[in-house]
């Protein structure tokens, strides 16, 4: 029987205001990738420009996390196009039908697989959103 071993590496944002795991020193990476496949911790609705938390309305924090989360697949060498898994978690699920809205703008075609589920979020967050995606 052969054994494949693959590489296990960390990668992060290329802007170092989107490492969250770094700033609030959580433990975890932003994100891994092994072999072909990148594996990205959950992602917030946190501001590029700033690296604080976006606590608007929820269809704005799904966009900024969507664009967070779109920002560290570029930067570790994917795109939104090449994302085959997501999760989802809100702070509420009554806000799901506003997710579907803004989730069609990020993948308006042949969506990845995804998930979505409700639970208390931490840092006052009302969305996190992980996922699994290709490498180019």
């Amino acid at each position: 029987m052969m054994t494949l071993k693959l590489a296990r590496s960390a990668i992060q944002p290329k802007n170092p205001l989107l490492n969250v795991s770094r700033s609030a020193n959580l433990p975890h990476v932003p994100g891994i990738r092994v072999g072909d496949y990148l594996f990205l911790s959950g992602m917030g609705p946190i501001d590029p420009r700033t690296g604080g938390r976006n606590h608007g309305p929820i269809a704005e924090q799904i966009r900024a996390t969507l664009n967070n989360v779109k920002h560290l697949l570029e930067s570790a060498g994917s795109s939104l196009e090449r994302v085959v898994r997501v999760h989802v978690v809100l702070a509420d699920i009554a806000h799901l039908d506003e997710m579907d809205r803004v989730y069609r703008e990020f993948f308006p075609v042949d969506p990845p697989a995804r998930t979505a589920w409700s639970m208390q979020l931490r840092f006052g967050n009302g969305c996190e959103i992980e996922c699994v995606a290709l490498v180019d």
